[in-house]
């Protein structure tokens, strides 16, 4: 006789921390809106702005599926930050292939670390979440909060970098 599927437990505080890191991760990107008028802020602007979009899906998502997902078993937890890693990913990637304004290439590769490193953190809560280990899970969506924290931090500086070019 097949086992039931067991849920994670990882009770809505748990996840409500996850969600939250996950929609600051988030927000911080798709907040930005950097450059002056002139040709190379205007085109890393919209370039910008074109590889972030995507991620506004992601962003009502997570909004949407909030405590739904606390009660589903591990590996469904996992399949969803996965997917979520995946198009932060993507979106790094998109990102690296911009030519920011020369003023702000120091701000961006910044900015990129960041994003790298959240998408490592995502990577964490998912596999913490797959191995259904509570403990892990919490120090995971921490570390993915303080990931939020320095994106948004990378992302201001990459704006006033880009806005005194």
């Amino acid at each position: 006789m097949p086992r039931a599927a067991r849920v994670f437990g990882l009770g809505s505080r748990a996840m409500a921390r996850a969600r939250l890191a996950m929609l600051l991760l988030l927000a911080a990107l798709i907040a930005t809106g950097c450059g002056d008028d002139d040709d190379t802020a205007g085109q890393f602007r919209d370039g910008y702005n074109a590889a972030i979009e995507r991620l506004n899906d992601v962003n009502a998502n997570i909004n949407e599926s909030g405590e739904e997902l606390a009660s589903k078993p591990g590996p469904q937890i996992a399949k969803e930050f996965d997917r979520i890693a995946e198009t932060a990913a993507q979106t790094r990637a998109d990102l690296a292939e911009l030519e920011p304004p020369e003023d702000a290439r120091e701000a961006f590769d910044e900015l990129l670390a960041a994003i790298q490193e959240g998408v490592t953190n995502i990577r964490a809560v998912a596999d913490a979440a797959r191995e259904e280990n509570q403990q892990q899970f919490q120090d995971a969506t921490e570390a993915l909060a303080e990931s939020g924290e320095e994106i948004s931090a990378a992302e201001a500086e990459l704006k006033d970098a880009a806005e005194s070019d």
